[in-house]
């Protein structure tokens, strides 16, 4: 008796395929959005300056202290501090890659003038993440023969981070901080003004709105975040909101309190 046998047709077998590739592409060698090499910079300026700028609105807010002063002190402290923040970051990524790359240098050194010693402590490091000592000594031979390879994989092991590949640039990561820094800082400050000078005045209304568009503001640079470094960016975005209205709403008690304080002749 004749067995059947049903064909798929060659169409159906490609489609399938090509299904396949774009899945695969979508996954490998995509590791980061765009932007993701400044990340750091992105979410540290940006995050300090809205919550920065807004604890300094919240304070005044809570010590009953005019509008005019908000804006004074606000906008005064974005500028001194997005300065202090830039160069700061240019300043400490530049020492972290110094730094770095001089240690990496000693350990170039060390496998030429204390080859053994260098292979035994890569053996160990092969062992302590548990590799059997057969392997580890094999496979460590066989990589001390390539020392640019070795020192690849050596220096992580060892020290905990890569050799400097020279594509680094601290001036960037400062620039990035301050322009974060300015952008997402000024949100707080805009909001007063465009409130203010629209002609409503009354302090706790002017203060309510403010204090939505930053609730805004840190949420989208939650989404920000969240957007480059692939994670669920509507938790992101309530962590970023809910970790800056905290700070803000200390501001705030601090400024009520002073003002209490001083007010009740203490």
């Amino acid at each position: 008796m004749a067995e059947n046998k049903t064909e798929v047709p060659s169409t159906i077998t490609e489609t399938a395929l090509s299904i396949r590739e774009a899945e695969l592409a979508k996954h490998l060698e995509n590791h980061g959005g765009l932007g993701s090499e400044r990340v750091k910079s992105i979410v540290f300026g940006g995050l300090d300056g809205v919550i920065t700028t807004f604890s300094i609105v919240a304070a005044v807010a809570g010590a009953s202290l005019p509008i005019q002063t908000a804006l004074l002190m606000g906008f005064s402290n974005l500028i001194a501090d997005g300065i202090s923040m830039g160069l700061g970051d240019f300043l400490s990524s530049k020492a972290e890659i110094g730094y770095q790359m001089e240690e990496s240098k000693r350990e170039e050194w060390e496998f030429k003038n204390a080859r053994e010693n260098e292979i035994e402590e890569q053996e160990k490091i092969f062992m302590d993440k548990g590799m059997e000592k057969a392997d580890a000594s094999s496979i460590t031979e066989i990589l001390a023969k390539y020392p640019s390879i070795f020192h690849e994989i050596h220096l992580p092991g060892e020290l905990g981070f890569s050799a400097p590949d020279g594509t680094e640039s601290p001036a960037m990561d400062g620039f990035v901080t301050f322009v974060s820094f300015l952008v997402f800082g000024s949100v707080p400050m805009w909001s007063y003004v465009i409130t203010y000078y629209s002609g409503y005045k009354a302090a706790g209304g002017v203060f309510g709105i403010a204090c939505a568009f930053t609730a805004l503001t840190m949420f989208l640079l939650g989404v920000t975040q969240a957007a480059i470094t692939r994670q669920n960016r509507l938790k992101t975005g309530i962590l970023m909101t809910i970790n800056g209205s905290l700070a803000a709403a200390s501001a705030y008690l601090v400024g009520w309190g002073l003002e209490q304080a001083i007010g009740s002749g203490v």
